[in-house]
């Protein structure tokens, strides 16, 4: 087999597996589901950078995704993204794992097709899927910068991965002491670049949570909730061993509720148990930072999905300043999905080391093929669970409606619930698509109902101004003067959704506008409208943009010269 050949196996496989995925959201239209919320045209508002609102939990994941917005459809950013998170992460894999395909191809199915993989896909958490994606290219760039001393690609690919705070988290922890630790080749000054850079490049995300009057606001209930569930046999820790143990079940393959998948669990961490000792020979600052970061995630879902309601947990979530990030405990469990893929080809080479060499092809082909096996129903969408829709055309009217509006004031969206089920998305729950698809900002309801143990419970927001709404609908007075107060002088209703339980008392607004199942009222009080204004915040996001492109144009002309 020729190297080129060699070359183009891995890259080859992943993009295979990726489609058979993906072929279905590959379609034309837009994937709702659960957090996944893509629109046609998203503008840029202040709420896309931290400024206003609540915690900005999707910071500059918005912010990007509106910027790019205006030429690039909606739906071909989220095709293009997603496609490109499954390949990455099968491609970074394979390259970490070692040279030979033998490790290379087993250590892409184990990443790219996991149980981490189908629950950030059906919780709709694209941001996270990302930074799982580079998180095998941060470890090589951190390798180089270590050895050779080229330490701007670690800077670039912790910001380019730092769409969400848990993503930029996950990457950092691992890049910086793997850069600068130990051993490295790099002088004080370029050690004190990356420290520098990995925090400057995470700004947009954790200086709006320092300015937030939300930062320390995190409902301590949050941690009962999203903590790790088993999702399997086994319990919680098998479920968080193999990557699973999502808090939402409908976020859960059913395969994963086999014996099988728990027997296929035991052999991969077995296998990656004799293979870590071959892996630390071969790259030890990799095996020691990312095990040691491996074990810490696994035990914190455990300790989420067992220990969630001891205070002293609930105390980290809600006492420490973004102890928030904490609640959904198996997020933090993708440093131990790497290292099972990584070092489960180790150590099934290191079982057949006196093997004929037909049988250690056979036995790492079907390594290669045993996540699929285990997962059978990620395939296709997750058998259709993932599938694209369209828009109804009522609500480009919408946009358009309040786009061309002379009357300021922000909007507030009605039924108050944060999710919807429309018909024409096959009825899926999503999450409101409003705030993204408007050229105003929305509020929204952002407390979180979830069924725990057979009973509903409301996990609390963190925007000041959904709190004060709620608190007036629940409490059956007129809304439409309350909202004056608060800068909201436009009420959108969707007629299409099951109404809450309280009826809301819209005296005191007029309806201008309806199409399909959407009304759009105008609230007659006069409208207090506070501009929300921070330069800082703005100057950061715009800073940090230029500094990713600009280091990316940078660190791409010295490496083709370097090349020629």
């Amino acid at each position: 087999m020729s190297s080129r050949l060699k070359a183009s196996l891995l890259p080859a496989w992943s993009l295979l597996l990726a489609l058979m995925v993906l072929l279905p959201v590959l379609m034309p239209g837009y994937v709702l589901h659960v957090d996944m919320v893509f629109v046609p045209q998203q503008t840029l508002l202040p709420w896309n950078l931290g400024i206003g609102g609540g915690l900005p939990r999707s910071v500059p994941q918005d912010a990007v995704v509106s910027l790019i917005a205006g030429p690039i459809p909606g739906q071909v950013i989220q095709k293009v993204v997603l496609l490109a998170s499954l390949v990455l992460a099968g491609v970074g894999a394979g390259r970490l794992a070692g040279p030979s395909l033998a490790l290379r191809l087993p250590a892409a199915s184990i990443y790219l097709w996991s149980a981490y993989t189908a629950a950030r896909l059906l919780m709709g958490h694209w941001g996270l899927l990302w930074a799982a994606a580079l998180l095998p290219w941060v470890i090589i760039a951190a390798r180089t910068a270590r050895r050779r001393g080229d330490w701007l690609p670690v800077v670039l690919l912790c910001g380019i991965g730092a769409l969400v705070p848990t993503g930029g988290i996950l990457l950092a922890l691992v890049a910086v002491p793997l850069a600068i630790g130990f051993g490295s080749a790099l002088p004080p000054s370029r050690r004190g670049l990356i420290v520098a850079g990995v925090i400057a490049v995470n700004a947009p995300w954790w200086l709006a949570a320092v300015r937030s009057s939300s930062l320390h606001e995190s409902d301590p209930l949050g941690l009962v909730v999203f903590g790790a569930r088993a999702d399997g046999v086994g319990g919680v820790l098998t479920s968080v061993l193999a990557g699973g143990g999502v808090w939402n079940s409908e976020a859960t393959l059913g395969s994963r509720t086999t014996v099988f998948a728990a027997m296929g669990v035991v052999v991969l961490v077995a296998l990656a148990a004799l293979g870590w000792q071959r892996w630390w020979r071969e790259n030890p600052p990799e095996a020691v930072v990312l095990g040691a970061l491996a074990v810490l995630g696994v035990l914190w879902a455990w300790i989420s999905g067992t220990l969630g309601s001891q205070v002293w947990a609930q105390q980290i979530v809600s006492a420490v300043p973004g102890g928030g990030l904490l609640r959904d405990g198996q997020k933090w469990t993708v440093w131990w999905v790497l290292l099972l893929a990584v070092c489960a080809p180790w150590g099934l080479q290191r079982l057949l080391t006196r093997a004929d060499e037909n049988l250690r092809l056979f036995l790492a082909g079907s390594l290669t093929v045993l996540p699929i096996a285990l997962l059978p129903d990620l395939a296709a969408g997750a058998f259709g669970r993932l599938q694209a829709h369209t828009y109804p055309q009522e609500w480009d009217g919408l946009r358009d409606q309040l786009a061309r509006s002379q009357v300021a004031g922000d909007v507030v969206s009605l039924p108050w619930s944060p999710f919807r089920r429309y018909s024409w998305n096959g009825s899926g729950v999503v999450l409101d698509p409003l705030p993204r698809y408007l050229t105003r900002t929305v509020v929204w309801n952002d407390d979180l109902p979830v069924v725990l143990f057979n009973r509903l419970v409301e996990v609390g927001g963190d925007d000041p101004r959904a709190k004060i709404i709620g608190d007036t609908i629940a409490s059956s007075k007129a809304l439409p003067p309350r909202l004056a107060e608060l800068g909201v002088a436009w009420i959108v209703v969707q007629r299409d959704q099951p109404q809450a339980s309280r009826q809301v008392d819209l005296r005191g607004a007029t309806m201008v506008w309806e199409q399909g199942d959407l009304q759009l009222w105008r609230v007659d009080t006069a409208v207090t409208v506070r501009a929300p204004e921070d330069r800082v915040l703005v100057a950061v996001n715009v800073g940090v943009l230029l500094l990713l492109l600009g280091g990316s144009m940078v660190w791409i002309t010295a490496h083709t010269r370097s090349r020629l």
